[in-house]
């Protein structure tokens, strides 16, 4: 490695610490350039999404509107996406049941020790009146672990 590529790495790395990022896991992972850059982009957008939905909530909660609901619930997907690239990027297995963004979103009002604590299992604790979990989504969750269960 020249000595400009060992320069260009190390602004790399003092990049993803900026970003909040764990060099040690990055040098453990073995990522490359490409997949830190990925990573802190990735955080960059996640970081403009949980804003967008500060500004929509606040829209929310003054009209109740539907159209807000819905496009929060579309940003809510798009932290899904990422969570499962970020995974990617990272070198870890690709599962919802490691995503830890969808209950720190602005407008997410699950409790968010119950999710810690679940963190690797399947079942997630949602709120009945969380604008982007509650809902039909809490109700079907409900109707799944019901009909898990052995009367």
């Amino acid at each position: 490695m020249g000595c400009r590529q060992m320069n260009e790495l190390a602004l790399l790395y003092e990049q993803a610490k900026k970003a909040g990022l764990n060099t040690r896991l990055i040098m453990e992972q073995g990522l490359d350039t490409n997949e830190i850059k990925n990573i802190i982009k990735l955080h960059e957008e996640l970081n403009n999404i949980f804003k967008q939905e500060e500004y929509l909530l606040d829209l929310y909660n003054e009209n109740q509107s539907e159209e807000i609901k819905k496009q929060l619930k579309e940003l809510s997907e798009e932290v899904k996406q990422i969570e499962f690239k970020l995974q990617k990027n990272w070198h870890f297995e690709q599962d919802e049941k490691y995503h830890t963004y969808w209950y720190q979103q602005p407008a997410c009002s699950c409790p968010k020790l119950d999710n810690i604590d679940r963190f690797g299992y399947e079942y997630k604790v949602y709120s009945r009146n969380c604008i982007l979990h509650g809902g039909e989504k809490w109700l079907k969750k409900c109707i799944m672990i019901l009909n898990s269960w052995d009367f």
